[in-house]
């Protein structure tokens, strides 16, 4: 429930309990949810009864999330953006980083490696291949039979490390003769695209080769500039083992930045691009990100984890926020999460990346990415 009110862009305190004597503030807190799952009436009963007086704010007994969600929608605040209009859709099929982690503690914010589908401007672009482009492509079928329309996909590759290619065998489009598949990867990051992709699919580790997809996959390396019909794009080197690039999109209704796997830091020279310092990586980030609507920024660490993953290739929470607030980035969407991280770790780390960004007096809205989350630009 509280990732449910976090995801509409609210301010939460999380308590555990409610605590004789201690009442909210009127002023400041909207209402009081209780989850009724876990919380039984009486104990509600008796610590409304130990104040002797009456509550002056709602007080609601959730029983799922659906309550939740219905509450957030009557007592939202008109300057809270809605998740809900616009024709452009930015759409989240895979959050996590290094490797999948289903189950329970991780069921909300998601446990699929990074996909990110975009829907602009009549095109449909689709941002890395991890895990969560397999339940992408069922969609995506869905979708064509609705319409009775071949599929044209352009999938883009950061880079090759197996948390953003290790779907691509599973994509079920890729097996419709009728559909058209265009794969995408950044030049100046990693020549020969075509083969390194097709070494997952050989026959030790898979039994269809990439030859034998039906669409018959075309693999194209790009430079720094590029198009795929009206939108523009820009790719551009990443600080991360290997070589990574990020993306920018100029869509017709706002740009949109793809930064998945980057690494910010703060002292001697960027870990992976030697000929740049710490702050000439830092200032050219937020020269390329310059006044973007939506940045998916990688945000593995927390800063105290960071000090003992130095060069690693993936950033702090707070740099990120930091980096974006900058940029002047109107709404930035943590990504790449940790695969040891929770549903209630990421509910912490969204609580203290918005109070950074309120500190610093940045209007930058922030989120933590989530599977089936959608934003409209």
């Amino acid at each position: 429930m509280e990732g449910t009110l976090l995801g509409r862009g609210w301010q939460v305190a999380a308590v555990e309990g409610l605590i004789e004597g201690d009442r909210p503030d009127p002023a400041h807190v909207h209402a009081i949810l209780v989850d009724a799952a876990s919380v039984d009436t009486n104990s509600v009963s008796a610590w409304l009864n130990a104040e002797g007086k009456k509550l002056e704010i709602p007080l609601v007994m959730a029983p799922d999330l659906a309550h939740a969600e219905g509450l957030a929608v009557e007592l939202e605040a008109e300057e809270i953006p809605e998740v809900s209009g616009g024709r452009n859709i930015v759409r989240f099929w895979g959050v996590r980083g290094s490797i999948p982690s289903p189950g329970p503690d991780t069921a909300f914010y998601g446990g699929n490696t990074s996909c990110v589908e975009l829907c602009v401007d009549g095109q449909l672009i689709i941002l890395d291949a991890g895990s969560g482009i397999r339940t992408l492509g069922m969609n995506l079928m869905g979708r064509a039979a609705a319409s009775k329309q071949p599929l044209e996909m352009y999938l883009l590759i950061s880079h090759t490390h197996w948390d953003h290619i290790q779907g691509l065998p599973f994509f079920v489009p890729a097996y419709v003769p009728t559909n058209k598949l265009h794969v995408l990867g950044y030049s100046a990051v990693r020549h020969h695209l075509a083969e390194i992709l097709a070494m997952q699919m050989e026959p030790t580790y898979f039994p269809i080769s990439m030859d034998d997809m039906p669409s018959h996959p075309d693999v194209h390396e790009v430079d720094d500039h590029f198009e795929i019909g009206p939108v523009k794009a820009i790719a551009f080197f990443t600080n991360h083992p290997g070589r990574c690039a990020g993306f920018r999109f100029e869509t017709s209704s706002g740009s949109v930045a793809y930064v998945s796997d980057n690494e910010i830091n703060h002292d001697g020279q960027a870990t992976h691009l030697p000929r740049e310092t710490a702050a000439h990586l830092m200032q050219r980030m937020v020269d390329t990100l310059h006044g973007v609507r939506v940045l998916i920024h990688d945000a593995q660490y927390t800063r105290a984890e960071y000090q003992s993953k130095v060069g690693w290739g993936h950033s702090a929470v707070e740099d990120a926020v930091e980096m974006a607030g900058a940029a002047g980035v109107e709404r930035l969407v943590l990504f790449h999460h940790d695969p040891m991280r929770t549903d209630a770790d990421l509910n912490r780390i969204v609580r203290t990346a918005r109070e950074l960004a309120a500190k610093h007096g940045w209007s930058m809205r922030v989120d933590a990415a989530r599977e089936g989350m959608e934003i409209h630009l």
